[in-house]
């Protein structure tokens, strides 16, 4: 049996659109293997609704991965234990993919780097700002060059925590993404351009005073914020109670701010803020997770 940890992610960091994700300490928890016959899924406390057939994300992972090789299977038994909310923007699909193309390729003779992995996972996810920091962790800056990907992993900080504020609703990534404009500006270009290699080397740098302004964006969030009720409003109070820095996590809807101290009062002050609102939101402080991907043979 292939047993695989798999981080949970926020992409879309600030201006990094497409291009800087974080892996994040919220697991989604696979046990793979082969088996005599058939296919055989369970899914342990799953409070979202996940296919038990051959539509299961983590399955068509595994069979992208087999295909590539040209391995022939028998059965495959998948049992799954995910913290991580469906549809939320905390990168549940790219969990997914990862851990089913690794135990993959453990069960066909690990035939493929990591690098070849990441190449296939990006080709399935569309993007990697995503599929990166799963499997390597960390504060991650990605780019395709034709159908590979070129990136670069950094360890942060441990002290950071990033609050993760979730509403009880939930945005599909295709009706986001399809609200998004087909042509920007220079201007709004070169604003994100500036802002994202400033709101990078701010993280990277531990420097918090300039992150605040390095979050700021002009080719998602405006046109996000329709599908996100009080989205200003929510930013807005996250800075009076001492976030770095606060952006649309993925596609939305879920919130996340950056904290470098403080993470007690942010919470309770944003869960009694949230209280008055009316969709039931949850905020939870969670770690930065510079390992990423973790993969066992039991």
């Amino acid at each position: 049996m292939i047993r695989v940890r798999v981080p949970a992610t926020s992409a879309n960091m600030g201006a990094g659109f497409d291009s800087m994700g974080v892996a994040l300490g919220m697991y989604n928890t696979l046990e793979i293997s082969e088996v005599s016959e058939g296919l055989e899924i369970e899914c342990v406390n799953a409070k979202d609704y996940i296919p038990k057939n051959k539509g299961n994300l983590v399955y068509r992972s595994i069979k992208r991965v087999f295909d590539e090789v040209g391995y022939h299977e028998k059965g495959i038994r998948i049992i799954q234990r995910s913290e991580i909310p469906v549809t939320r923007g905390l990168g549940s699909s790219s969990a997914c993919v990862i851990g089913g193309m690794l135990a993959a390729n453990v069960i066909s003779g690990r035939k493929l780097s990591y690098a070849e992995i990441l190449d296939l996972a990006v080709q399935m996810e569309g993007h990697p700002d995503n599929v990166t920091p799963a499997l390597y962790g960390g504060f991650c800056i990605a780019a395709r060059n034709g159908k590979h990907t070129v990136f670069r992993s950094e360890k942060l900080k441990t002290d950071l925590r990033f609050a993760v504020m979730v509403p009880d609703y939930f945005v599909a990534t295709s009706k986001s993404r399809g609200t998004l404009p087909d042509k920007v500006s220079y201007a709004d270009a070169s604003f994100n351009i500036s802002h994202a290699l400033l709101f990078a080397m701010s993280l990277i740098n531990g420097d918090m005073e300039n992150l605040r302004e390095g979050a700021r964006d002009k080719l998602h969030q405006p046109y996000r914020k329709a599908y996100i009720d009080h989205m200003e409003d929510i930013f807005e109070k996250t800075y009076e109670l001492g976030s770095c820095a606060t952006y649309l996590s993925g596609s939305g809807p879920t919130i996340l701010s950056v904290l470098n101290g403080g993470c007690g009062k942010f919470r309770e002050g944003m869960t009694q803020y949230f209280l008055s609102g009316s969709h039931k939101w949850s905020c939870r402080i969670l770690p930065v997770d510079n390992v990423g991907a973790v993969l066992s043979e039991i």
